[in-house]
């Protein structure tokens, strides 16, 4: 497994401004040999910010922090999107559980090396994540996917007049969310 994933799901509006995030994560001898993390949230609304300037907001959808592992490929690229964007995560109108393709939703990915973080005494160490120039490389490239296949399948929906958008942090720079959601609905996904 080369990356890790965080999903984060939402259905209703719960105002939670976040600010700084900190996950306890216990890791195991074999999630360490792993290379990619990626993680998922679905969300109402959702504003990105860099150093205090707005950057990016979308309306319903998805949040998706990832962070890659030394090791981690292209190759699986395609097999992370397609899970991401097919799984059932999301509520319709209806009440029933769709994926964020099927809704349609909005995409925000996020870059978060600290989802690759192992605790050494009481301080956090990043050994394991993938050089930053590999890494940005892959994360455009995981962005470009996501947008050409959430773009495509938004085009074959039925629903008309769905916005639909796909849009991202700047990956090696810190930022601020601010997050409406139902949650917390997070799903955390090796690749």
């Amino acid at each position: 497994m080369y990356c890790t994933i965080k999903l984060i799901s939402a259905f209703s509006t719960l105002l939670m401004k976040t600010l700084v995030v900190l996950f306890f994560l216990f890791w195991s001898e074999e999630h360490l040999r792993n290379s990619m993390h990626p993680s998922t949230h679905a969300c109402v609304y959702l504003n990105l910010f860099d150093f205090l300037f707005l950057l990016t907001q979308i309306h319903r959808g998805m949040v998706i922090y990832i962070c890659f592992f030394r090791g981690a490929t292209d190759d699986v690229l395609p097999k992370m999107v397609s899970t991401l964007l097919n799984l059932r995560l999301c509520e319709s109108t209806s009440g029933k559980m769709v994926s964020v393709s099927e809704l349609p939703g909005s995409l925000l990915i996020v870059p978060q090396a600290t989802l690759g973080g192992r605790n050494k005494g009481r301080a956090m160490q990043y050994h394991n994540n993938i050089n930053k120039e590999e890494g940005l490389r892959l994360y455009s490239k995981f962005v470009s996917l996501c947008e050409k296949e959430l773009v495509a399948a938004a085009a074959a929906s039925a629903t008309s007049g769905a916005e639909v958008t796909v849009k991202h942090g700047t990956y090696g720079n810190r930022q601020v969310l601010q997050l409406d959601t139902n949650g917390p609905y997070t799903h955390l996904m090796d690749f």
